[in-house]
């Protein structure tokens, strides 16, 4: 008979959501108005505090039920048909969504440098295979200035829609929160992000989009009447309770979680394997460490180390979306690029908060995985 199997220690995710006696109070306005659904009180603070907080002037947000179902809620409300520029790299759930509201991704290769949606093969897979949209995605969170792919779709017409899943929270480099680029950025609340509300999500956008993104995610109902496709994609009272609670302590988190990273970060760099880290990442609220290892092999050989460790690292995004059996055929041309970085990058987790002596146990597994590495290569 087998046995289950045994969790790591430091598992690739440690979720940190916020504990049932600080969000239950919240509560208490949707049960005194028996309303738990529907754009109810609760929602419309969240949105309200996400827009202080994040939105442009002359943005709003409007709260989801999931980033995947707010990418598809603002493809439709844009009236998008038609072929979608996407990166490769990257998780299924960008694709998904852009088939999801029946266009068809289009997977271009990322830059080397940025590990993001490269503006040339973006410019490209508008001009020769007739893209009518953009989605770019903060890959692993990161935010930079996405000026060089808005420049792209400004000039191309087309609208640009900015995947911004992992990155809540975070900043560019200058300190301006992400959520004021392209025509709309998505953000995902779920259990494993740093913004964590178990489930739900956000679109910060323009208030004409929001208007038709509410619409889109109510059914594409107007009075009795449905204007057009549309889906359920509304974030409910209970959601938005945990979330108004995570509001609260989330810059608190956000630093916690980049000393963190830092930390993590020495720990590689002082192991003396070489290792290569996006540019210009700006200020992310660091869900994972990304890092791309020499090649394969090192990335498999520390890996192997952690596991054996108790820590669960991942290969992340791998393989790239144009190696799965859900989207062969759909990549707009050869992606090196991709190809390269799924081979080589991998993640290692971080967290909130360690347990006393925690701390120490995974930089210790760290640092010996990582020093380990090259002596191993080099007795090929």
């Amino acid at each position: 008979m087998s046995t289950p199997q045994e969790r790591p220690r430091f598992p690739f995710a440690r979720p940190d959501v916020p504990r049932p006696e600080s969000w239950l109070p919240w509560l208490e306005t949707a049960y005194e108005q028996r309303w738990f659904s529907n754009n109810g009180p609760l929602v419309r603070q969240l949105e309200a505090g996400i827009a202080a907080r994040d939105a442009a002037a002359g943005r709003e947000a409007v709260t989801v039920a999931s980033a995947t179902a707010g990418l598809v809620a603002v493809l439709l409300a844009l009236g998008v048909r038609g072929p979608v520029a996407v990166p490769a790299f990257t998780f299924p759930a960008t694709a998904h969504a852009v088939a999801l509201a029946g266009c068809a991704p289009v997977l271009c290769d990322v830059d080397r440098a940025t590990w993001e949606l490269s503006p040339q093969a973006a410019a490209d897979a508008v001009r020769d295979r007739g893209c009518v949209a953009i989605v770019h995605v903060r890959a692993f969170g990161l935010c930079r200035d996405l000026g060089p792919i808005e420049q792209v779709a400004r000039d191309a017409g087309v609208p640009l829609v900015v995947d911004s899943a992992a990155a809540f929270g975070g900043s560019l480099a200058d300190g301006t929160p992400v959520g004021r680029a392209g025509d709309a950025e998505v953000f995902s609340f779920h259990a494993t992000k740093v913004f964590a509300a178990g489930e739900g999500g956000a679109v910060v956008c323009g208030p004409a989009l929001a208007s038709e993104i509410r619409r889109t995610a109510n059914f594409a109902l107007c009075g009795r009447e449905v204007t057009g496709p549309g889906l359920n994609a509304k974030m409910s009272e209970l959601t938005a309770a945990v979330a108004l609670a995570m509001l609260d302590r989330l810059d608190d988190h956000v630093e916690r979680r980049r000393a963190f990273a830092g930390d993590l970060l020495d720990a590689c760099t002082a192991a003396g394997l070489p290792c290569e880290r996006p540019v210009a990442a700006g200020r992310p609220p660091w869900q994972g460490l990304p890092l791309a290892l020499p090649c394969a092999e090192a990335r498999s050989r520390v890996l192997d180390r952690l596991a054996a460790a108790g820590v669960e690292a991942r290969p992340y995004y791998a393989p790239g979306l144009h190696r799965t059996r859900a989207f062969a055929g759909c990549a707009s041309g050869p992606l090196p690029a991709t190809d390269d970085l799924s081979d080589r990058v991998l993640c290692l987790p971080v967290y909130s908060t360690l347990q006393p002596g925690e701390r120490e146990l995974l930089m210790g597994a760290v640092s010996d995985a990582f020093v380990a590495a090259p002596d191993a290569l080099s007795r090929r």
